[in-house]
């Protein structure tokens, strides 16, 4: 009974909030933007010049200025004629590593080598070399090379149409993996089993 009472009462003092709450007016849509002036040319360059911070004078009074005034003085002076380079050297090196045969894969799990090496688990660059006249896969990180798996044809059924190059890891059980190398010309890939440690 107590319950009922305070809703009801909840419910008659609430009732003039609710009015007021409802009383809104909807042609605030249609008039939103009514009374905004459009902002000139100048207004907008003077407003970007007002916040763009100056450069720093050389000498004692503009290290002074940039302290006391902050912002306004924060910017080192640029040489004329001088435009930042930007560095395309890291893509160029991968453009040119594609051209070349190399590729990087993530390893996710350890893997015994060819040779009995145990290839830790971890990003390489893989590429095709020749070995006793048989194709190896060759996993380096920098210049220290970890290990080589052998590699056979493979016709790749997950190939798509766009790839021209790619390389990828696919896990065939808990423990065999197989690294698929694909260059232009043609497919391989290498199984290798995966590093059990006890």
């Amino acid at each position: 009974m107590k319950k009922i009472f305070i809703i009801i009462t909840l419910l008659i003092t609430l009732s003039p909030i609710k009015a007021e709450m409802l009383d809104v007016d909807y042609n605030f849509i249609d008039t939103a933007f009514d009374g905004i002036k459009p902002v000139t040319d100048k207004e907008f360059n003077d407003t970007i010049n007002r916040l763009t911070p100056q450069p720093i004078e050389d000498g004692f009074m503009g290290k002074v200025k940039a302290f006391l005034f902050g912002r306004k003085y924060g910017v080192e002076p640029q040489a004329k004629g001088q435009d930042k380079e930007i560095d395309y050297g890291g893509e160029l090196k991968a453009i040119q590593d594609i051209k070349n045969g190399v590729y990087y894969i993530k390893l996710i799990a350890s893997v015994i080598g060819s040779d009995g090496n145990i290839i830790p688990l971890g990003n390489y660059k893989i590429q095709e070399k020749i070995v006793n006249n048989e194709p190896m896969l060759l996993f380096s990180q920098g210049n220290k090379e970890y290990g080589m798996l052998k590699l056979k044809k493979f016709n790749d059924t997950l190939k798509h149409e766009n790839d021209l190059t790619y390389s990828r890891v696919d896990i065939i059980s808990d423990e065999v993996v197989r690294i698929v190398y694909s260059t232009i010309s043609d497919t391989k890939c290498a199984y290798a089993k995966v590093y059990l440690q006890n």
